[in-house]
């Protein structure tokens, strides 16, 4: 047997049997891709959903193409991907679908590695092999990615800061509205029993129909639950979070740390926007900021409503995309391309139309 490291905590494992791509993270293996001779490839829900696979969770050999190796010059790096047929690229937009990576600036550390992976692919698969090694780098420098906005970024419930570590803090105003909801939906509860059990008592006259006082004290009980749990919320829920030096990030309230996940736990961070109109104008109705784990589940960041500004440059239509600096257009995309590289992972955006 022979085991491979790739970015992204990602091992491959080959033998004469089965070909596998690994996911390590928590002290566990996970395989998310599992190649076997005269069997379909066959692959996880969250190896699926990143990469807009058929959720039947396999591709027959006839759906692959070719088997592809190649060192990209925009992000240095050799990928590994196989090439789709015609009609699951008309499915997902594109031929591509990348199945290891590994970042190599000089393109020879890894190169022997990679190009052993690729070939065990093609041969475990039965598909052809295509090897595509880099291009004589030209003499002028790339311009250099466009900054990102500078911190702190301001949004409806969260400012995202940098002050000695770069952090996510809650606003104040968060917590006096939800104690103001305890205090008002308190004082309802407090009406509705009294009414309801004066009324069952008879010291004040019946309503028509009969049932009202008991709908009085289903409402009331509705609302004391409503109470507990704003009370929760206020209790539990992280005020800050935090990426410190280790590339742990970790969600705290106070002094007191709700949740915390290691370097090793997570693969990526994904932006999600859901774009509407208003008028003739695309704006970001609703946005947040999540944490892929290597499990393939997800850690919420922060969430965010709508966006008073005009959209621009990005379009209405369904996207999945790595984002880079020069497609950063909303302080939502910024942020979660800050944290991204605080925490030396990817950053995916994901768009979704109404």
């Amino acid at each position: 047997m022979n085991r491979i490291s790739a970015a992204g905590n990602l091992t491959i494992e080959m033998n004469p049997e089965n070909w596998r791509l690994i996911a390590n993270g928590g002290g566990q293996e996970q395989i998310l891709v599992e190649a076997s001779p005269g069997q379909p490839l066959r692959y996880l829900p969250a190896f699926a959903q990143k990469r807009r696979l058929p959720e039947s969770g396999a591709l027959a050999g006839a759906q692959i193409q070719r088997v592809v190796l190649g060192w990209s010059e925009q992000d240095e790096a050799w990928h590994l991907g196989l090439m789709l047929d015609a009609e699951l690229t008309e499915a997902r937009g594109s031929r591509w679908c990348e199945i290891a990576r590994w970042p190599d600036p000089d393109t020879t550390v890894f190169s022997d590695i990679a190009n052993q992976a690729g070939r065990s692919l093609a041969t475990t698969l039965q598909r052809p092999f295509n090897y595509l090694p880099p291009q004589p780098r030209e003499t002028a420098a790339p311009a250099p990615p466009p900054p990102l906005p500078e911190l702190p970024l301001h949004f409806d419930q969260w400012t995202l800061q940098k002050t000695g570590a770069l952090e996510f803090v809650r606003d104040a105003g968060w917590a006096r509205a939800r104690l103001l909801r305890i205090i008002w939906y308190s004082l309802l509860v407090i009406v509705y029993i009294i009414l309801s059990v004066l009324t069952l008592q008879g010291k004040i006259a019946l309503p028509k129909p009969e049932f009202l006082p008991y709908l009085g004290l289903a409402v009331a009980a509705l609302l004391a639950g409503a109470v507990l749990y704003t009370a929760y919320q206020l209790l539990a829920a992280p005020d800050r979070i935090r990426i410190d030096s280790t590339r742990a990030i970790s969600g705290r309230r106070g002094s007191s740390q709700r949740w915390r996940l290691e370097a090793a736990d997570y693969q990526a961070v994904y932006v999600t926007q859901v774009i509407g109109k208003k008028g003739k104008q695309q704006i970001a109705q609703y946005g947040e900021i999540n944490l892929l784990l290597v499990n393939g589940g997800f850690r919420h960041l922060i969430s965010t409503g709508e966006s008073p500004e005009p959209l621009q440059g990005n379009g209405g239509g369904d996207l999945l995309i790595e984002l880079k600096p020069e497609d950063v257009h909303t302080d939502l995309q910024a942020a979660g391309l800050h944290v991204a590289q605080a925490l030396g992972v990817p950053c995916w955006y994901d768009r979704r139309g109404k």
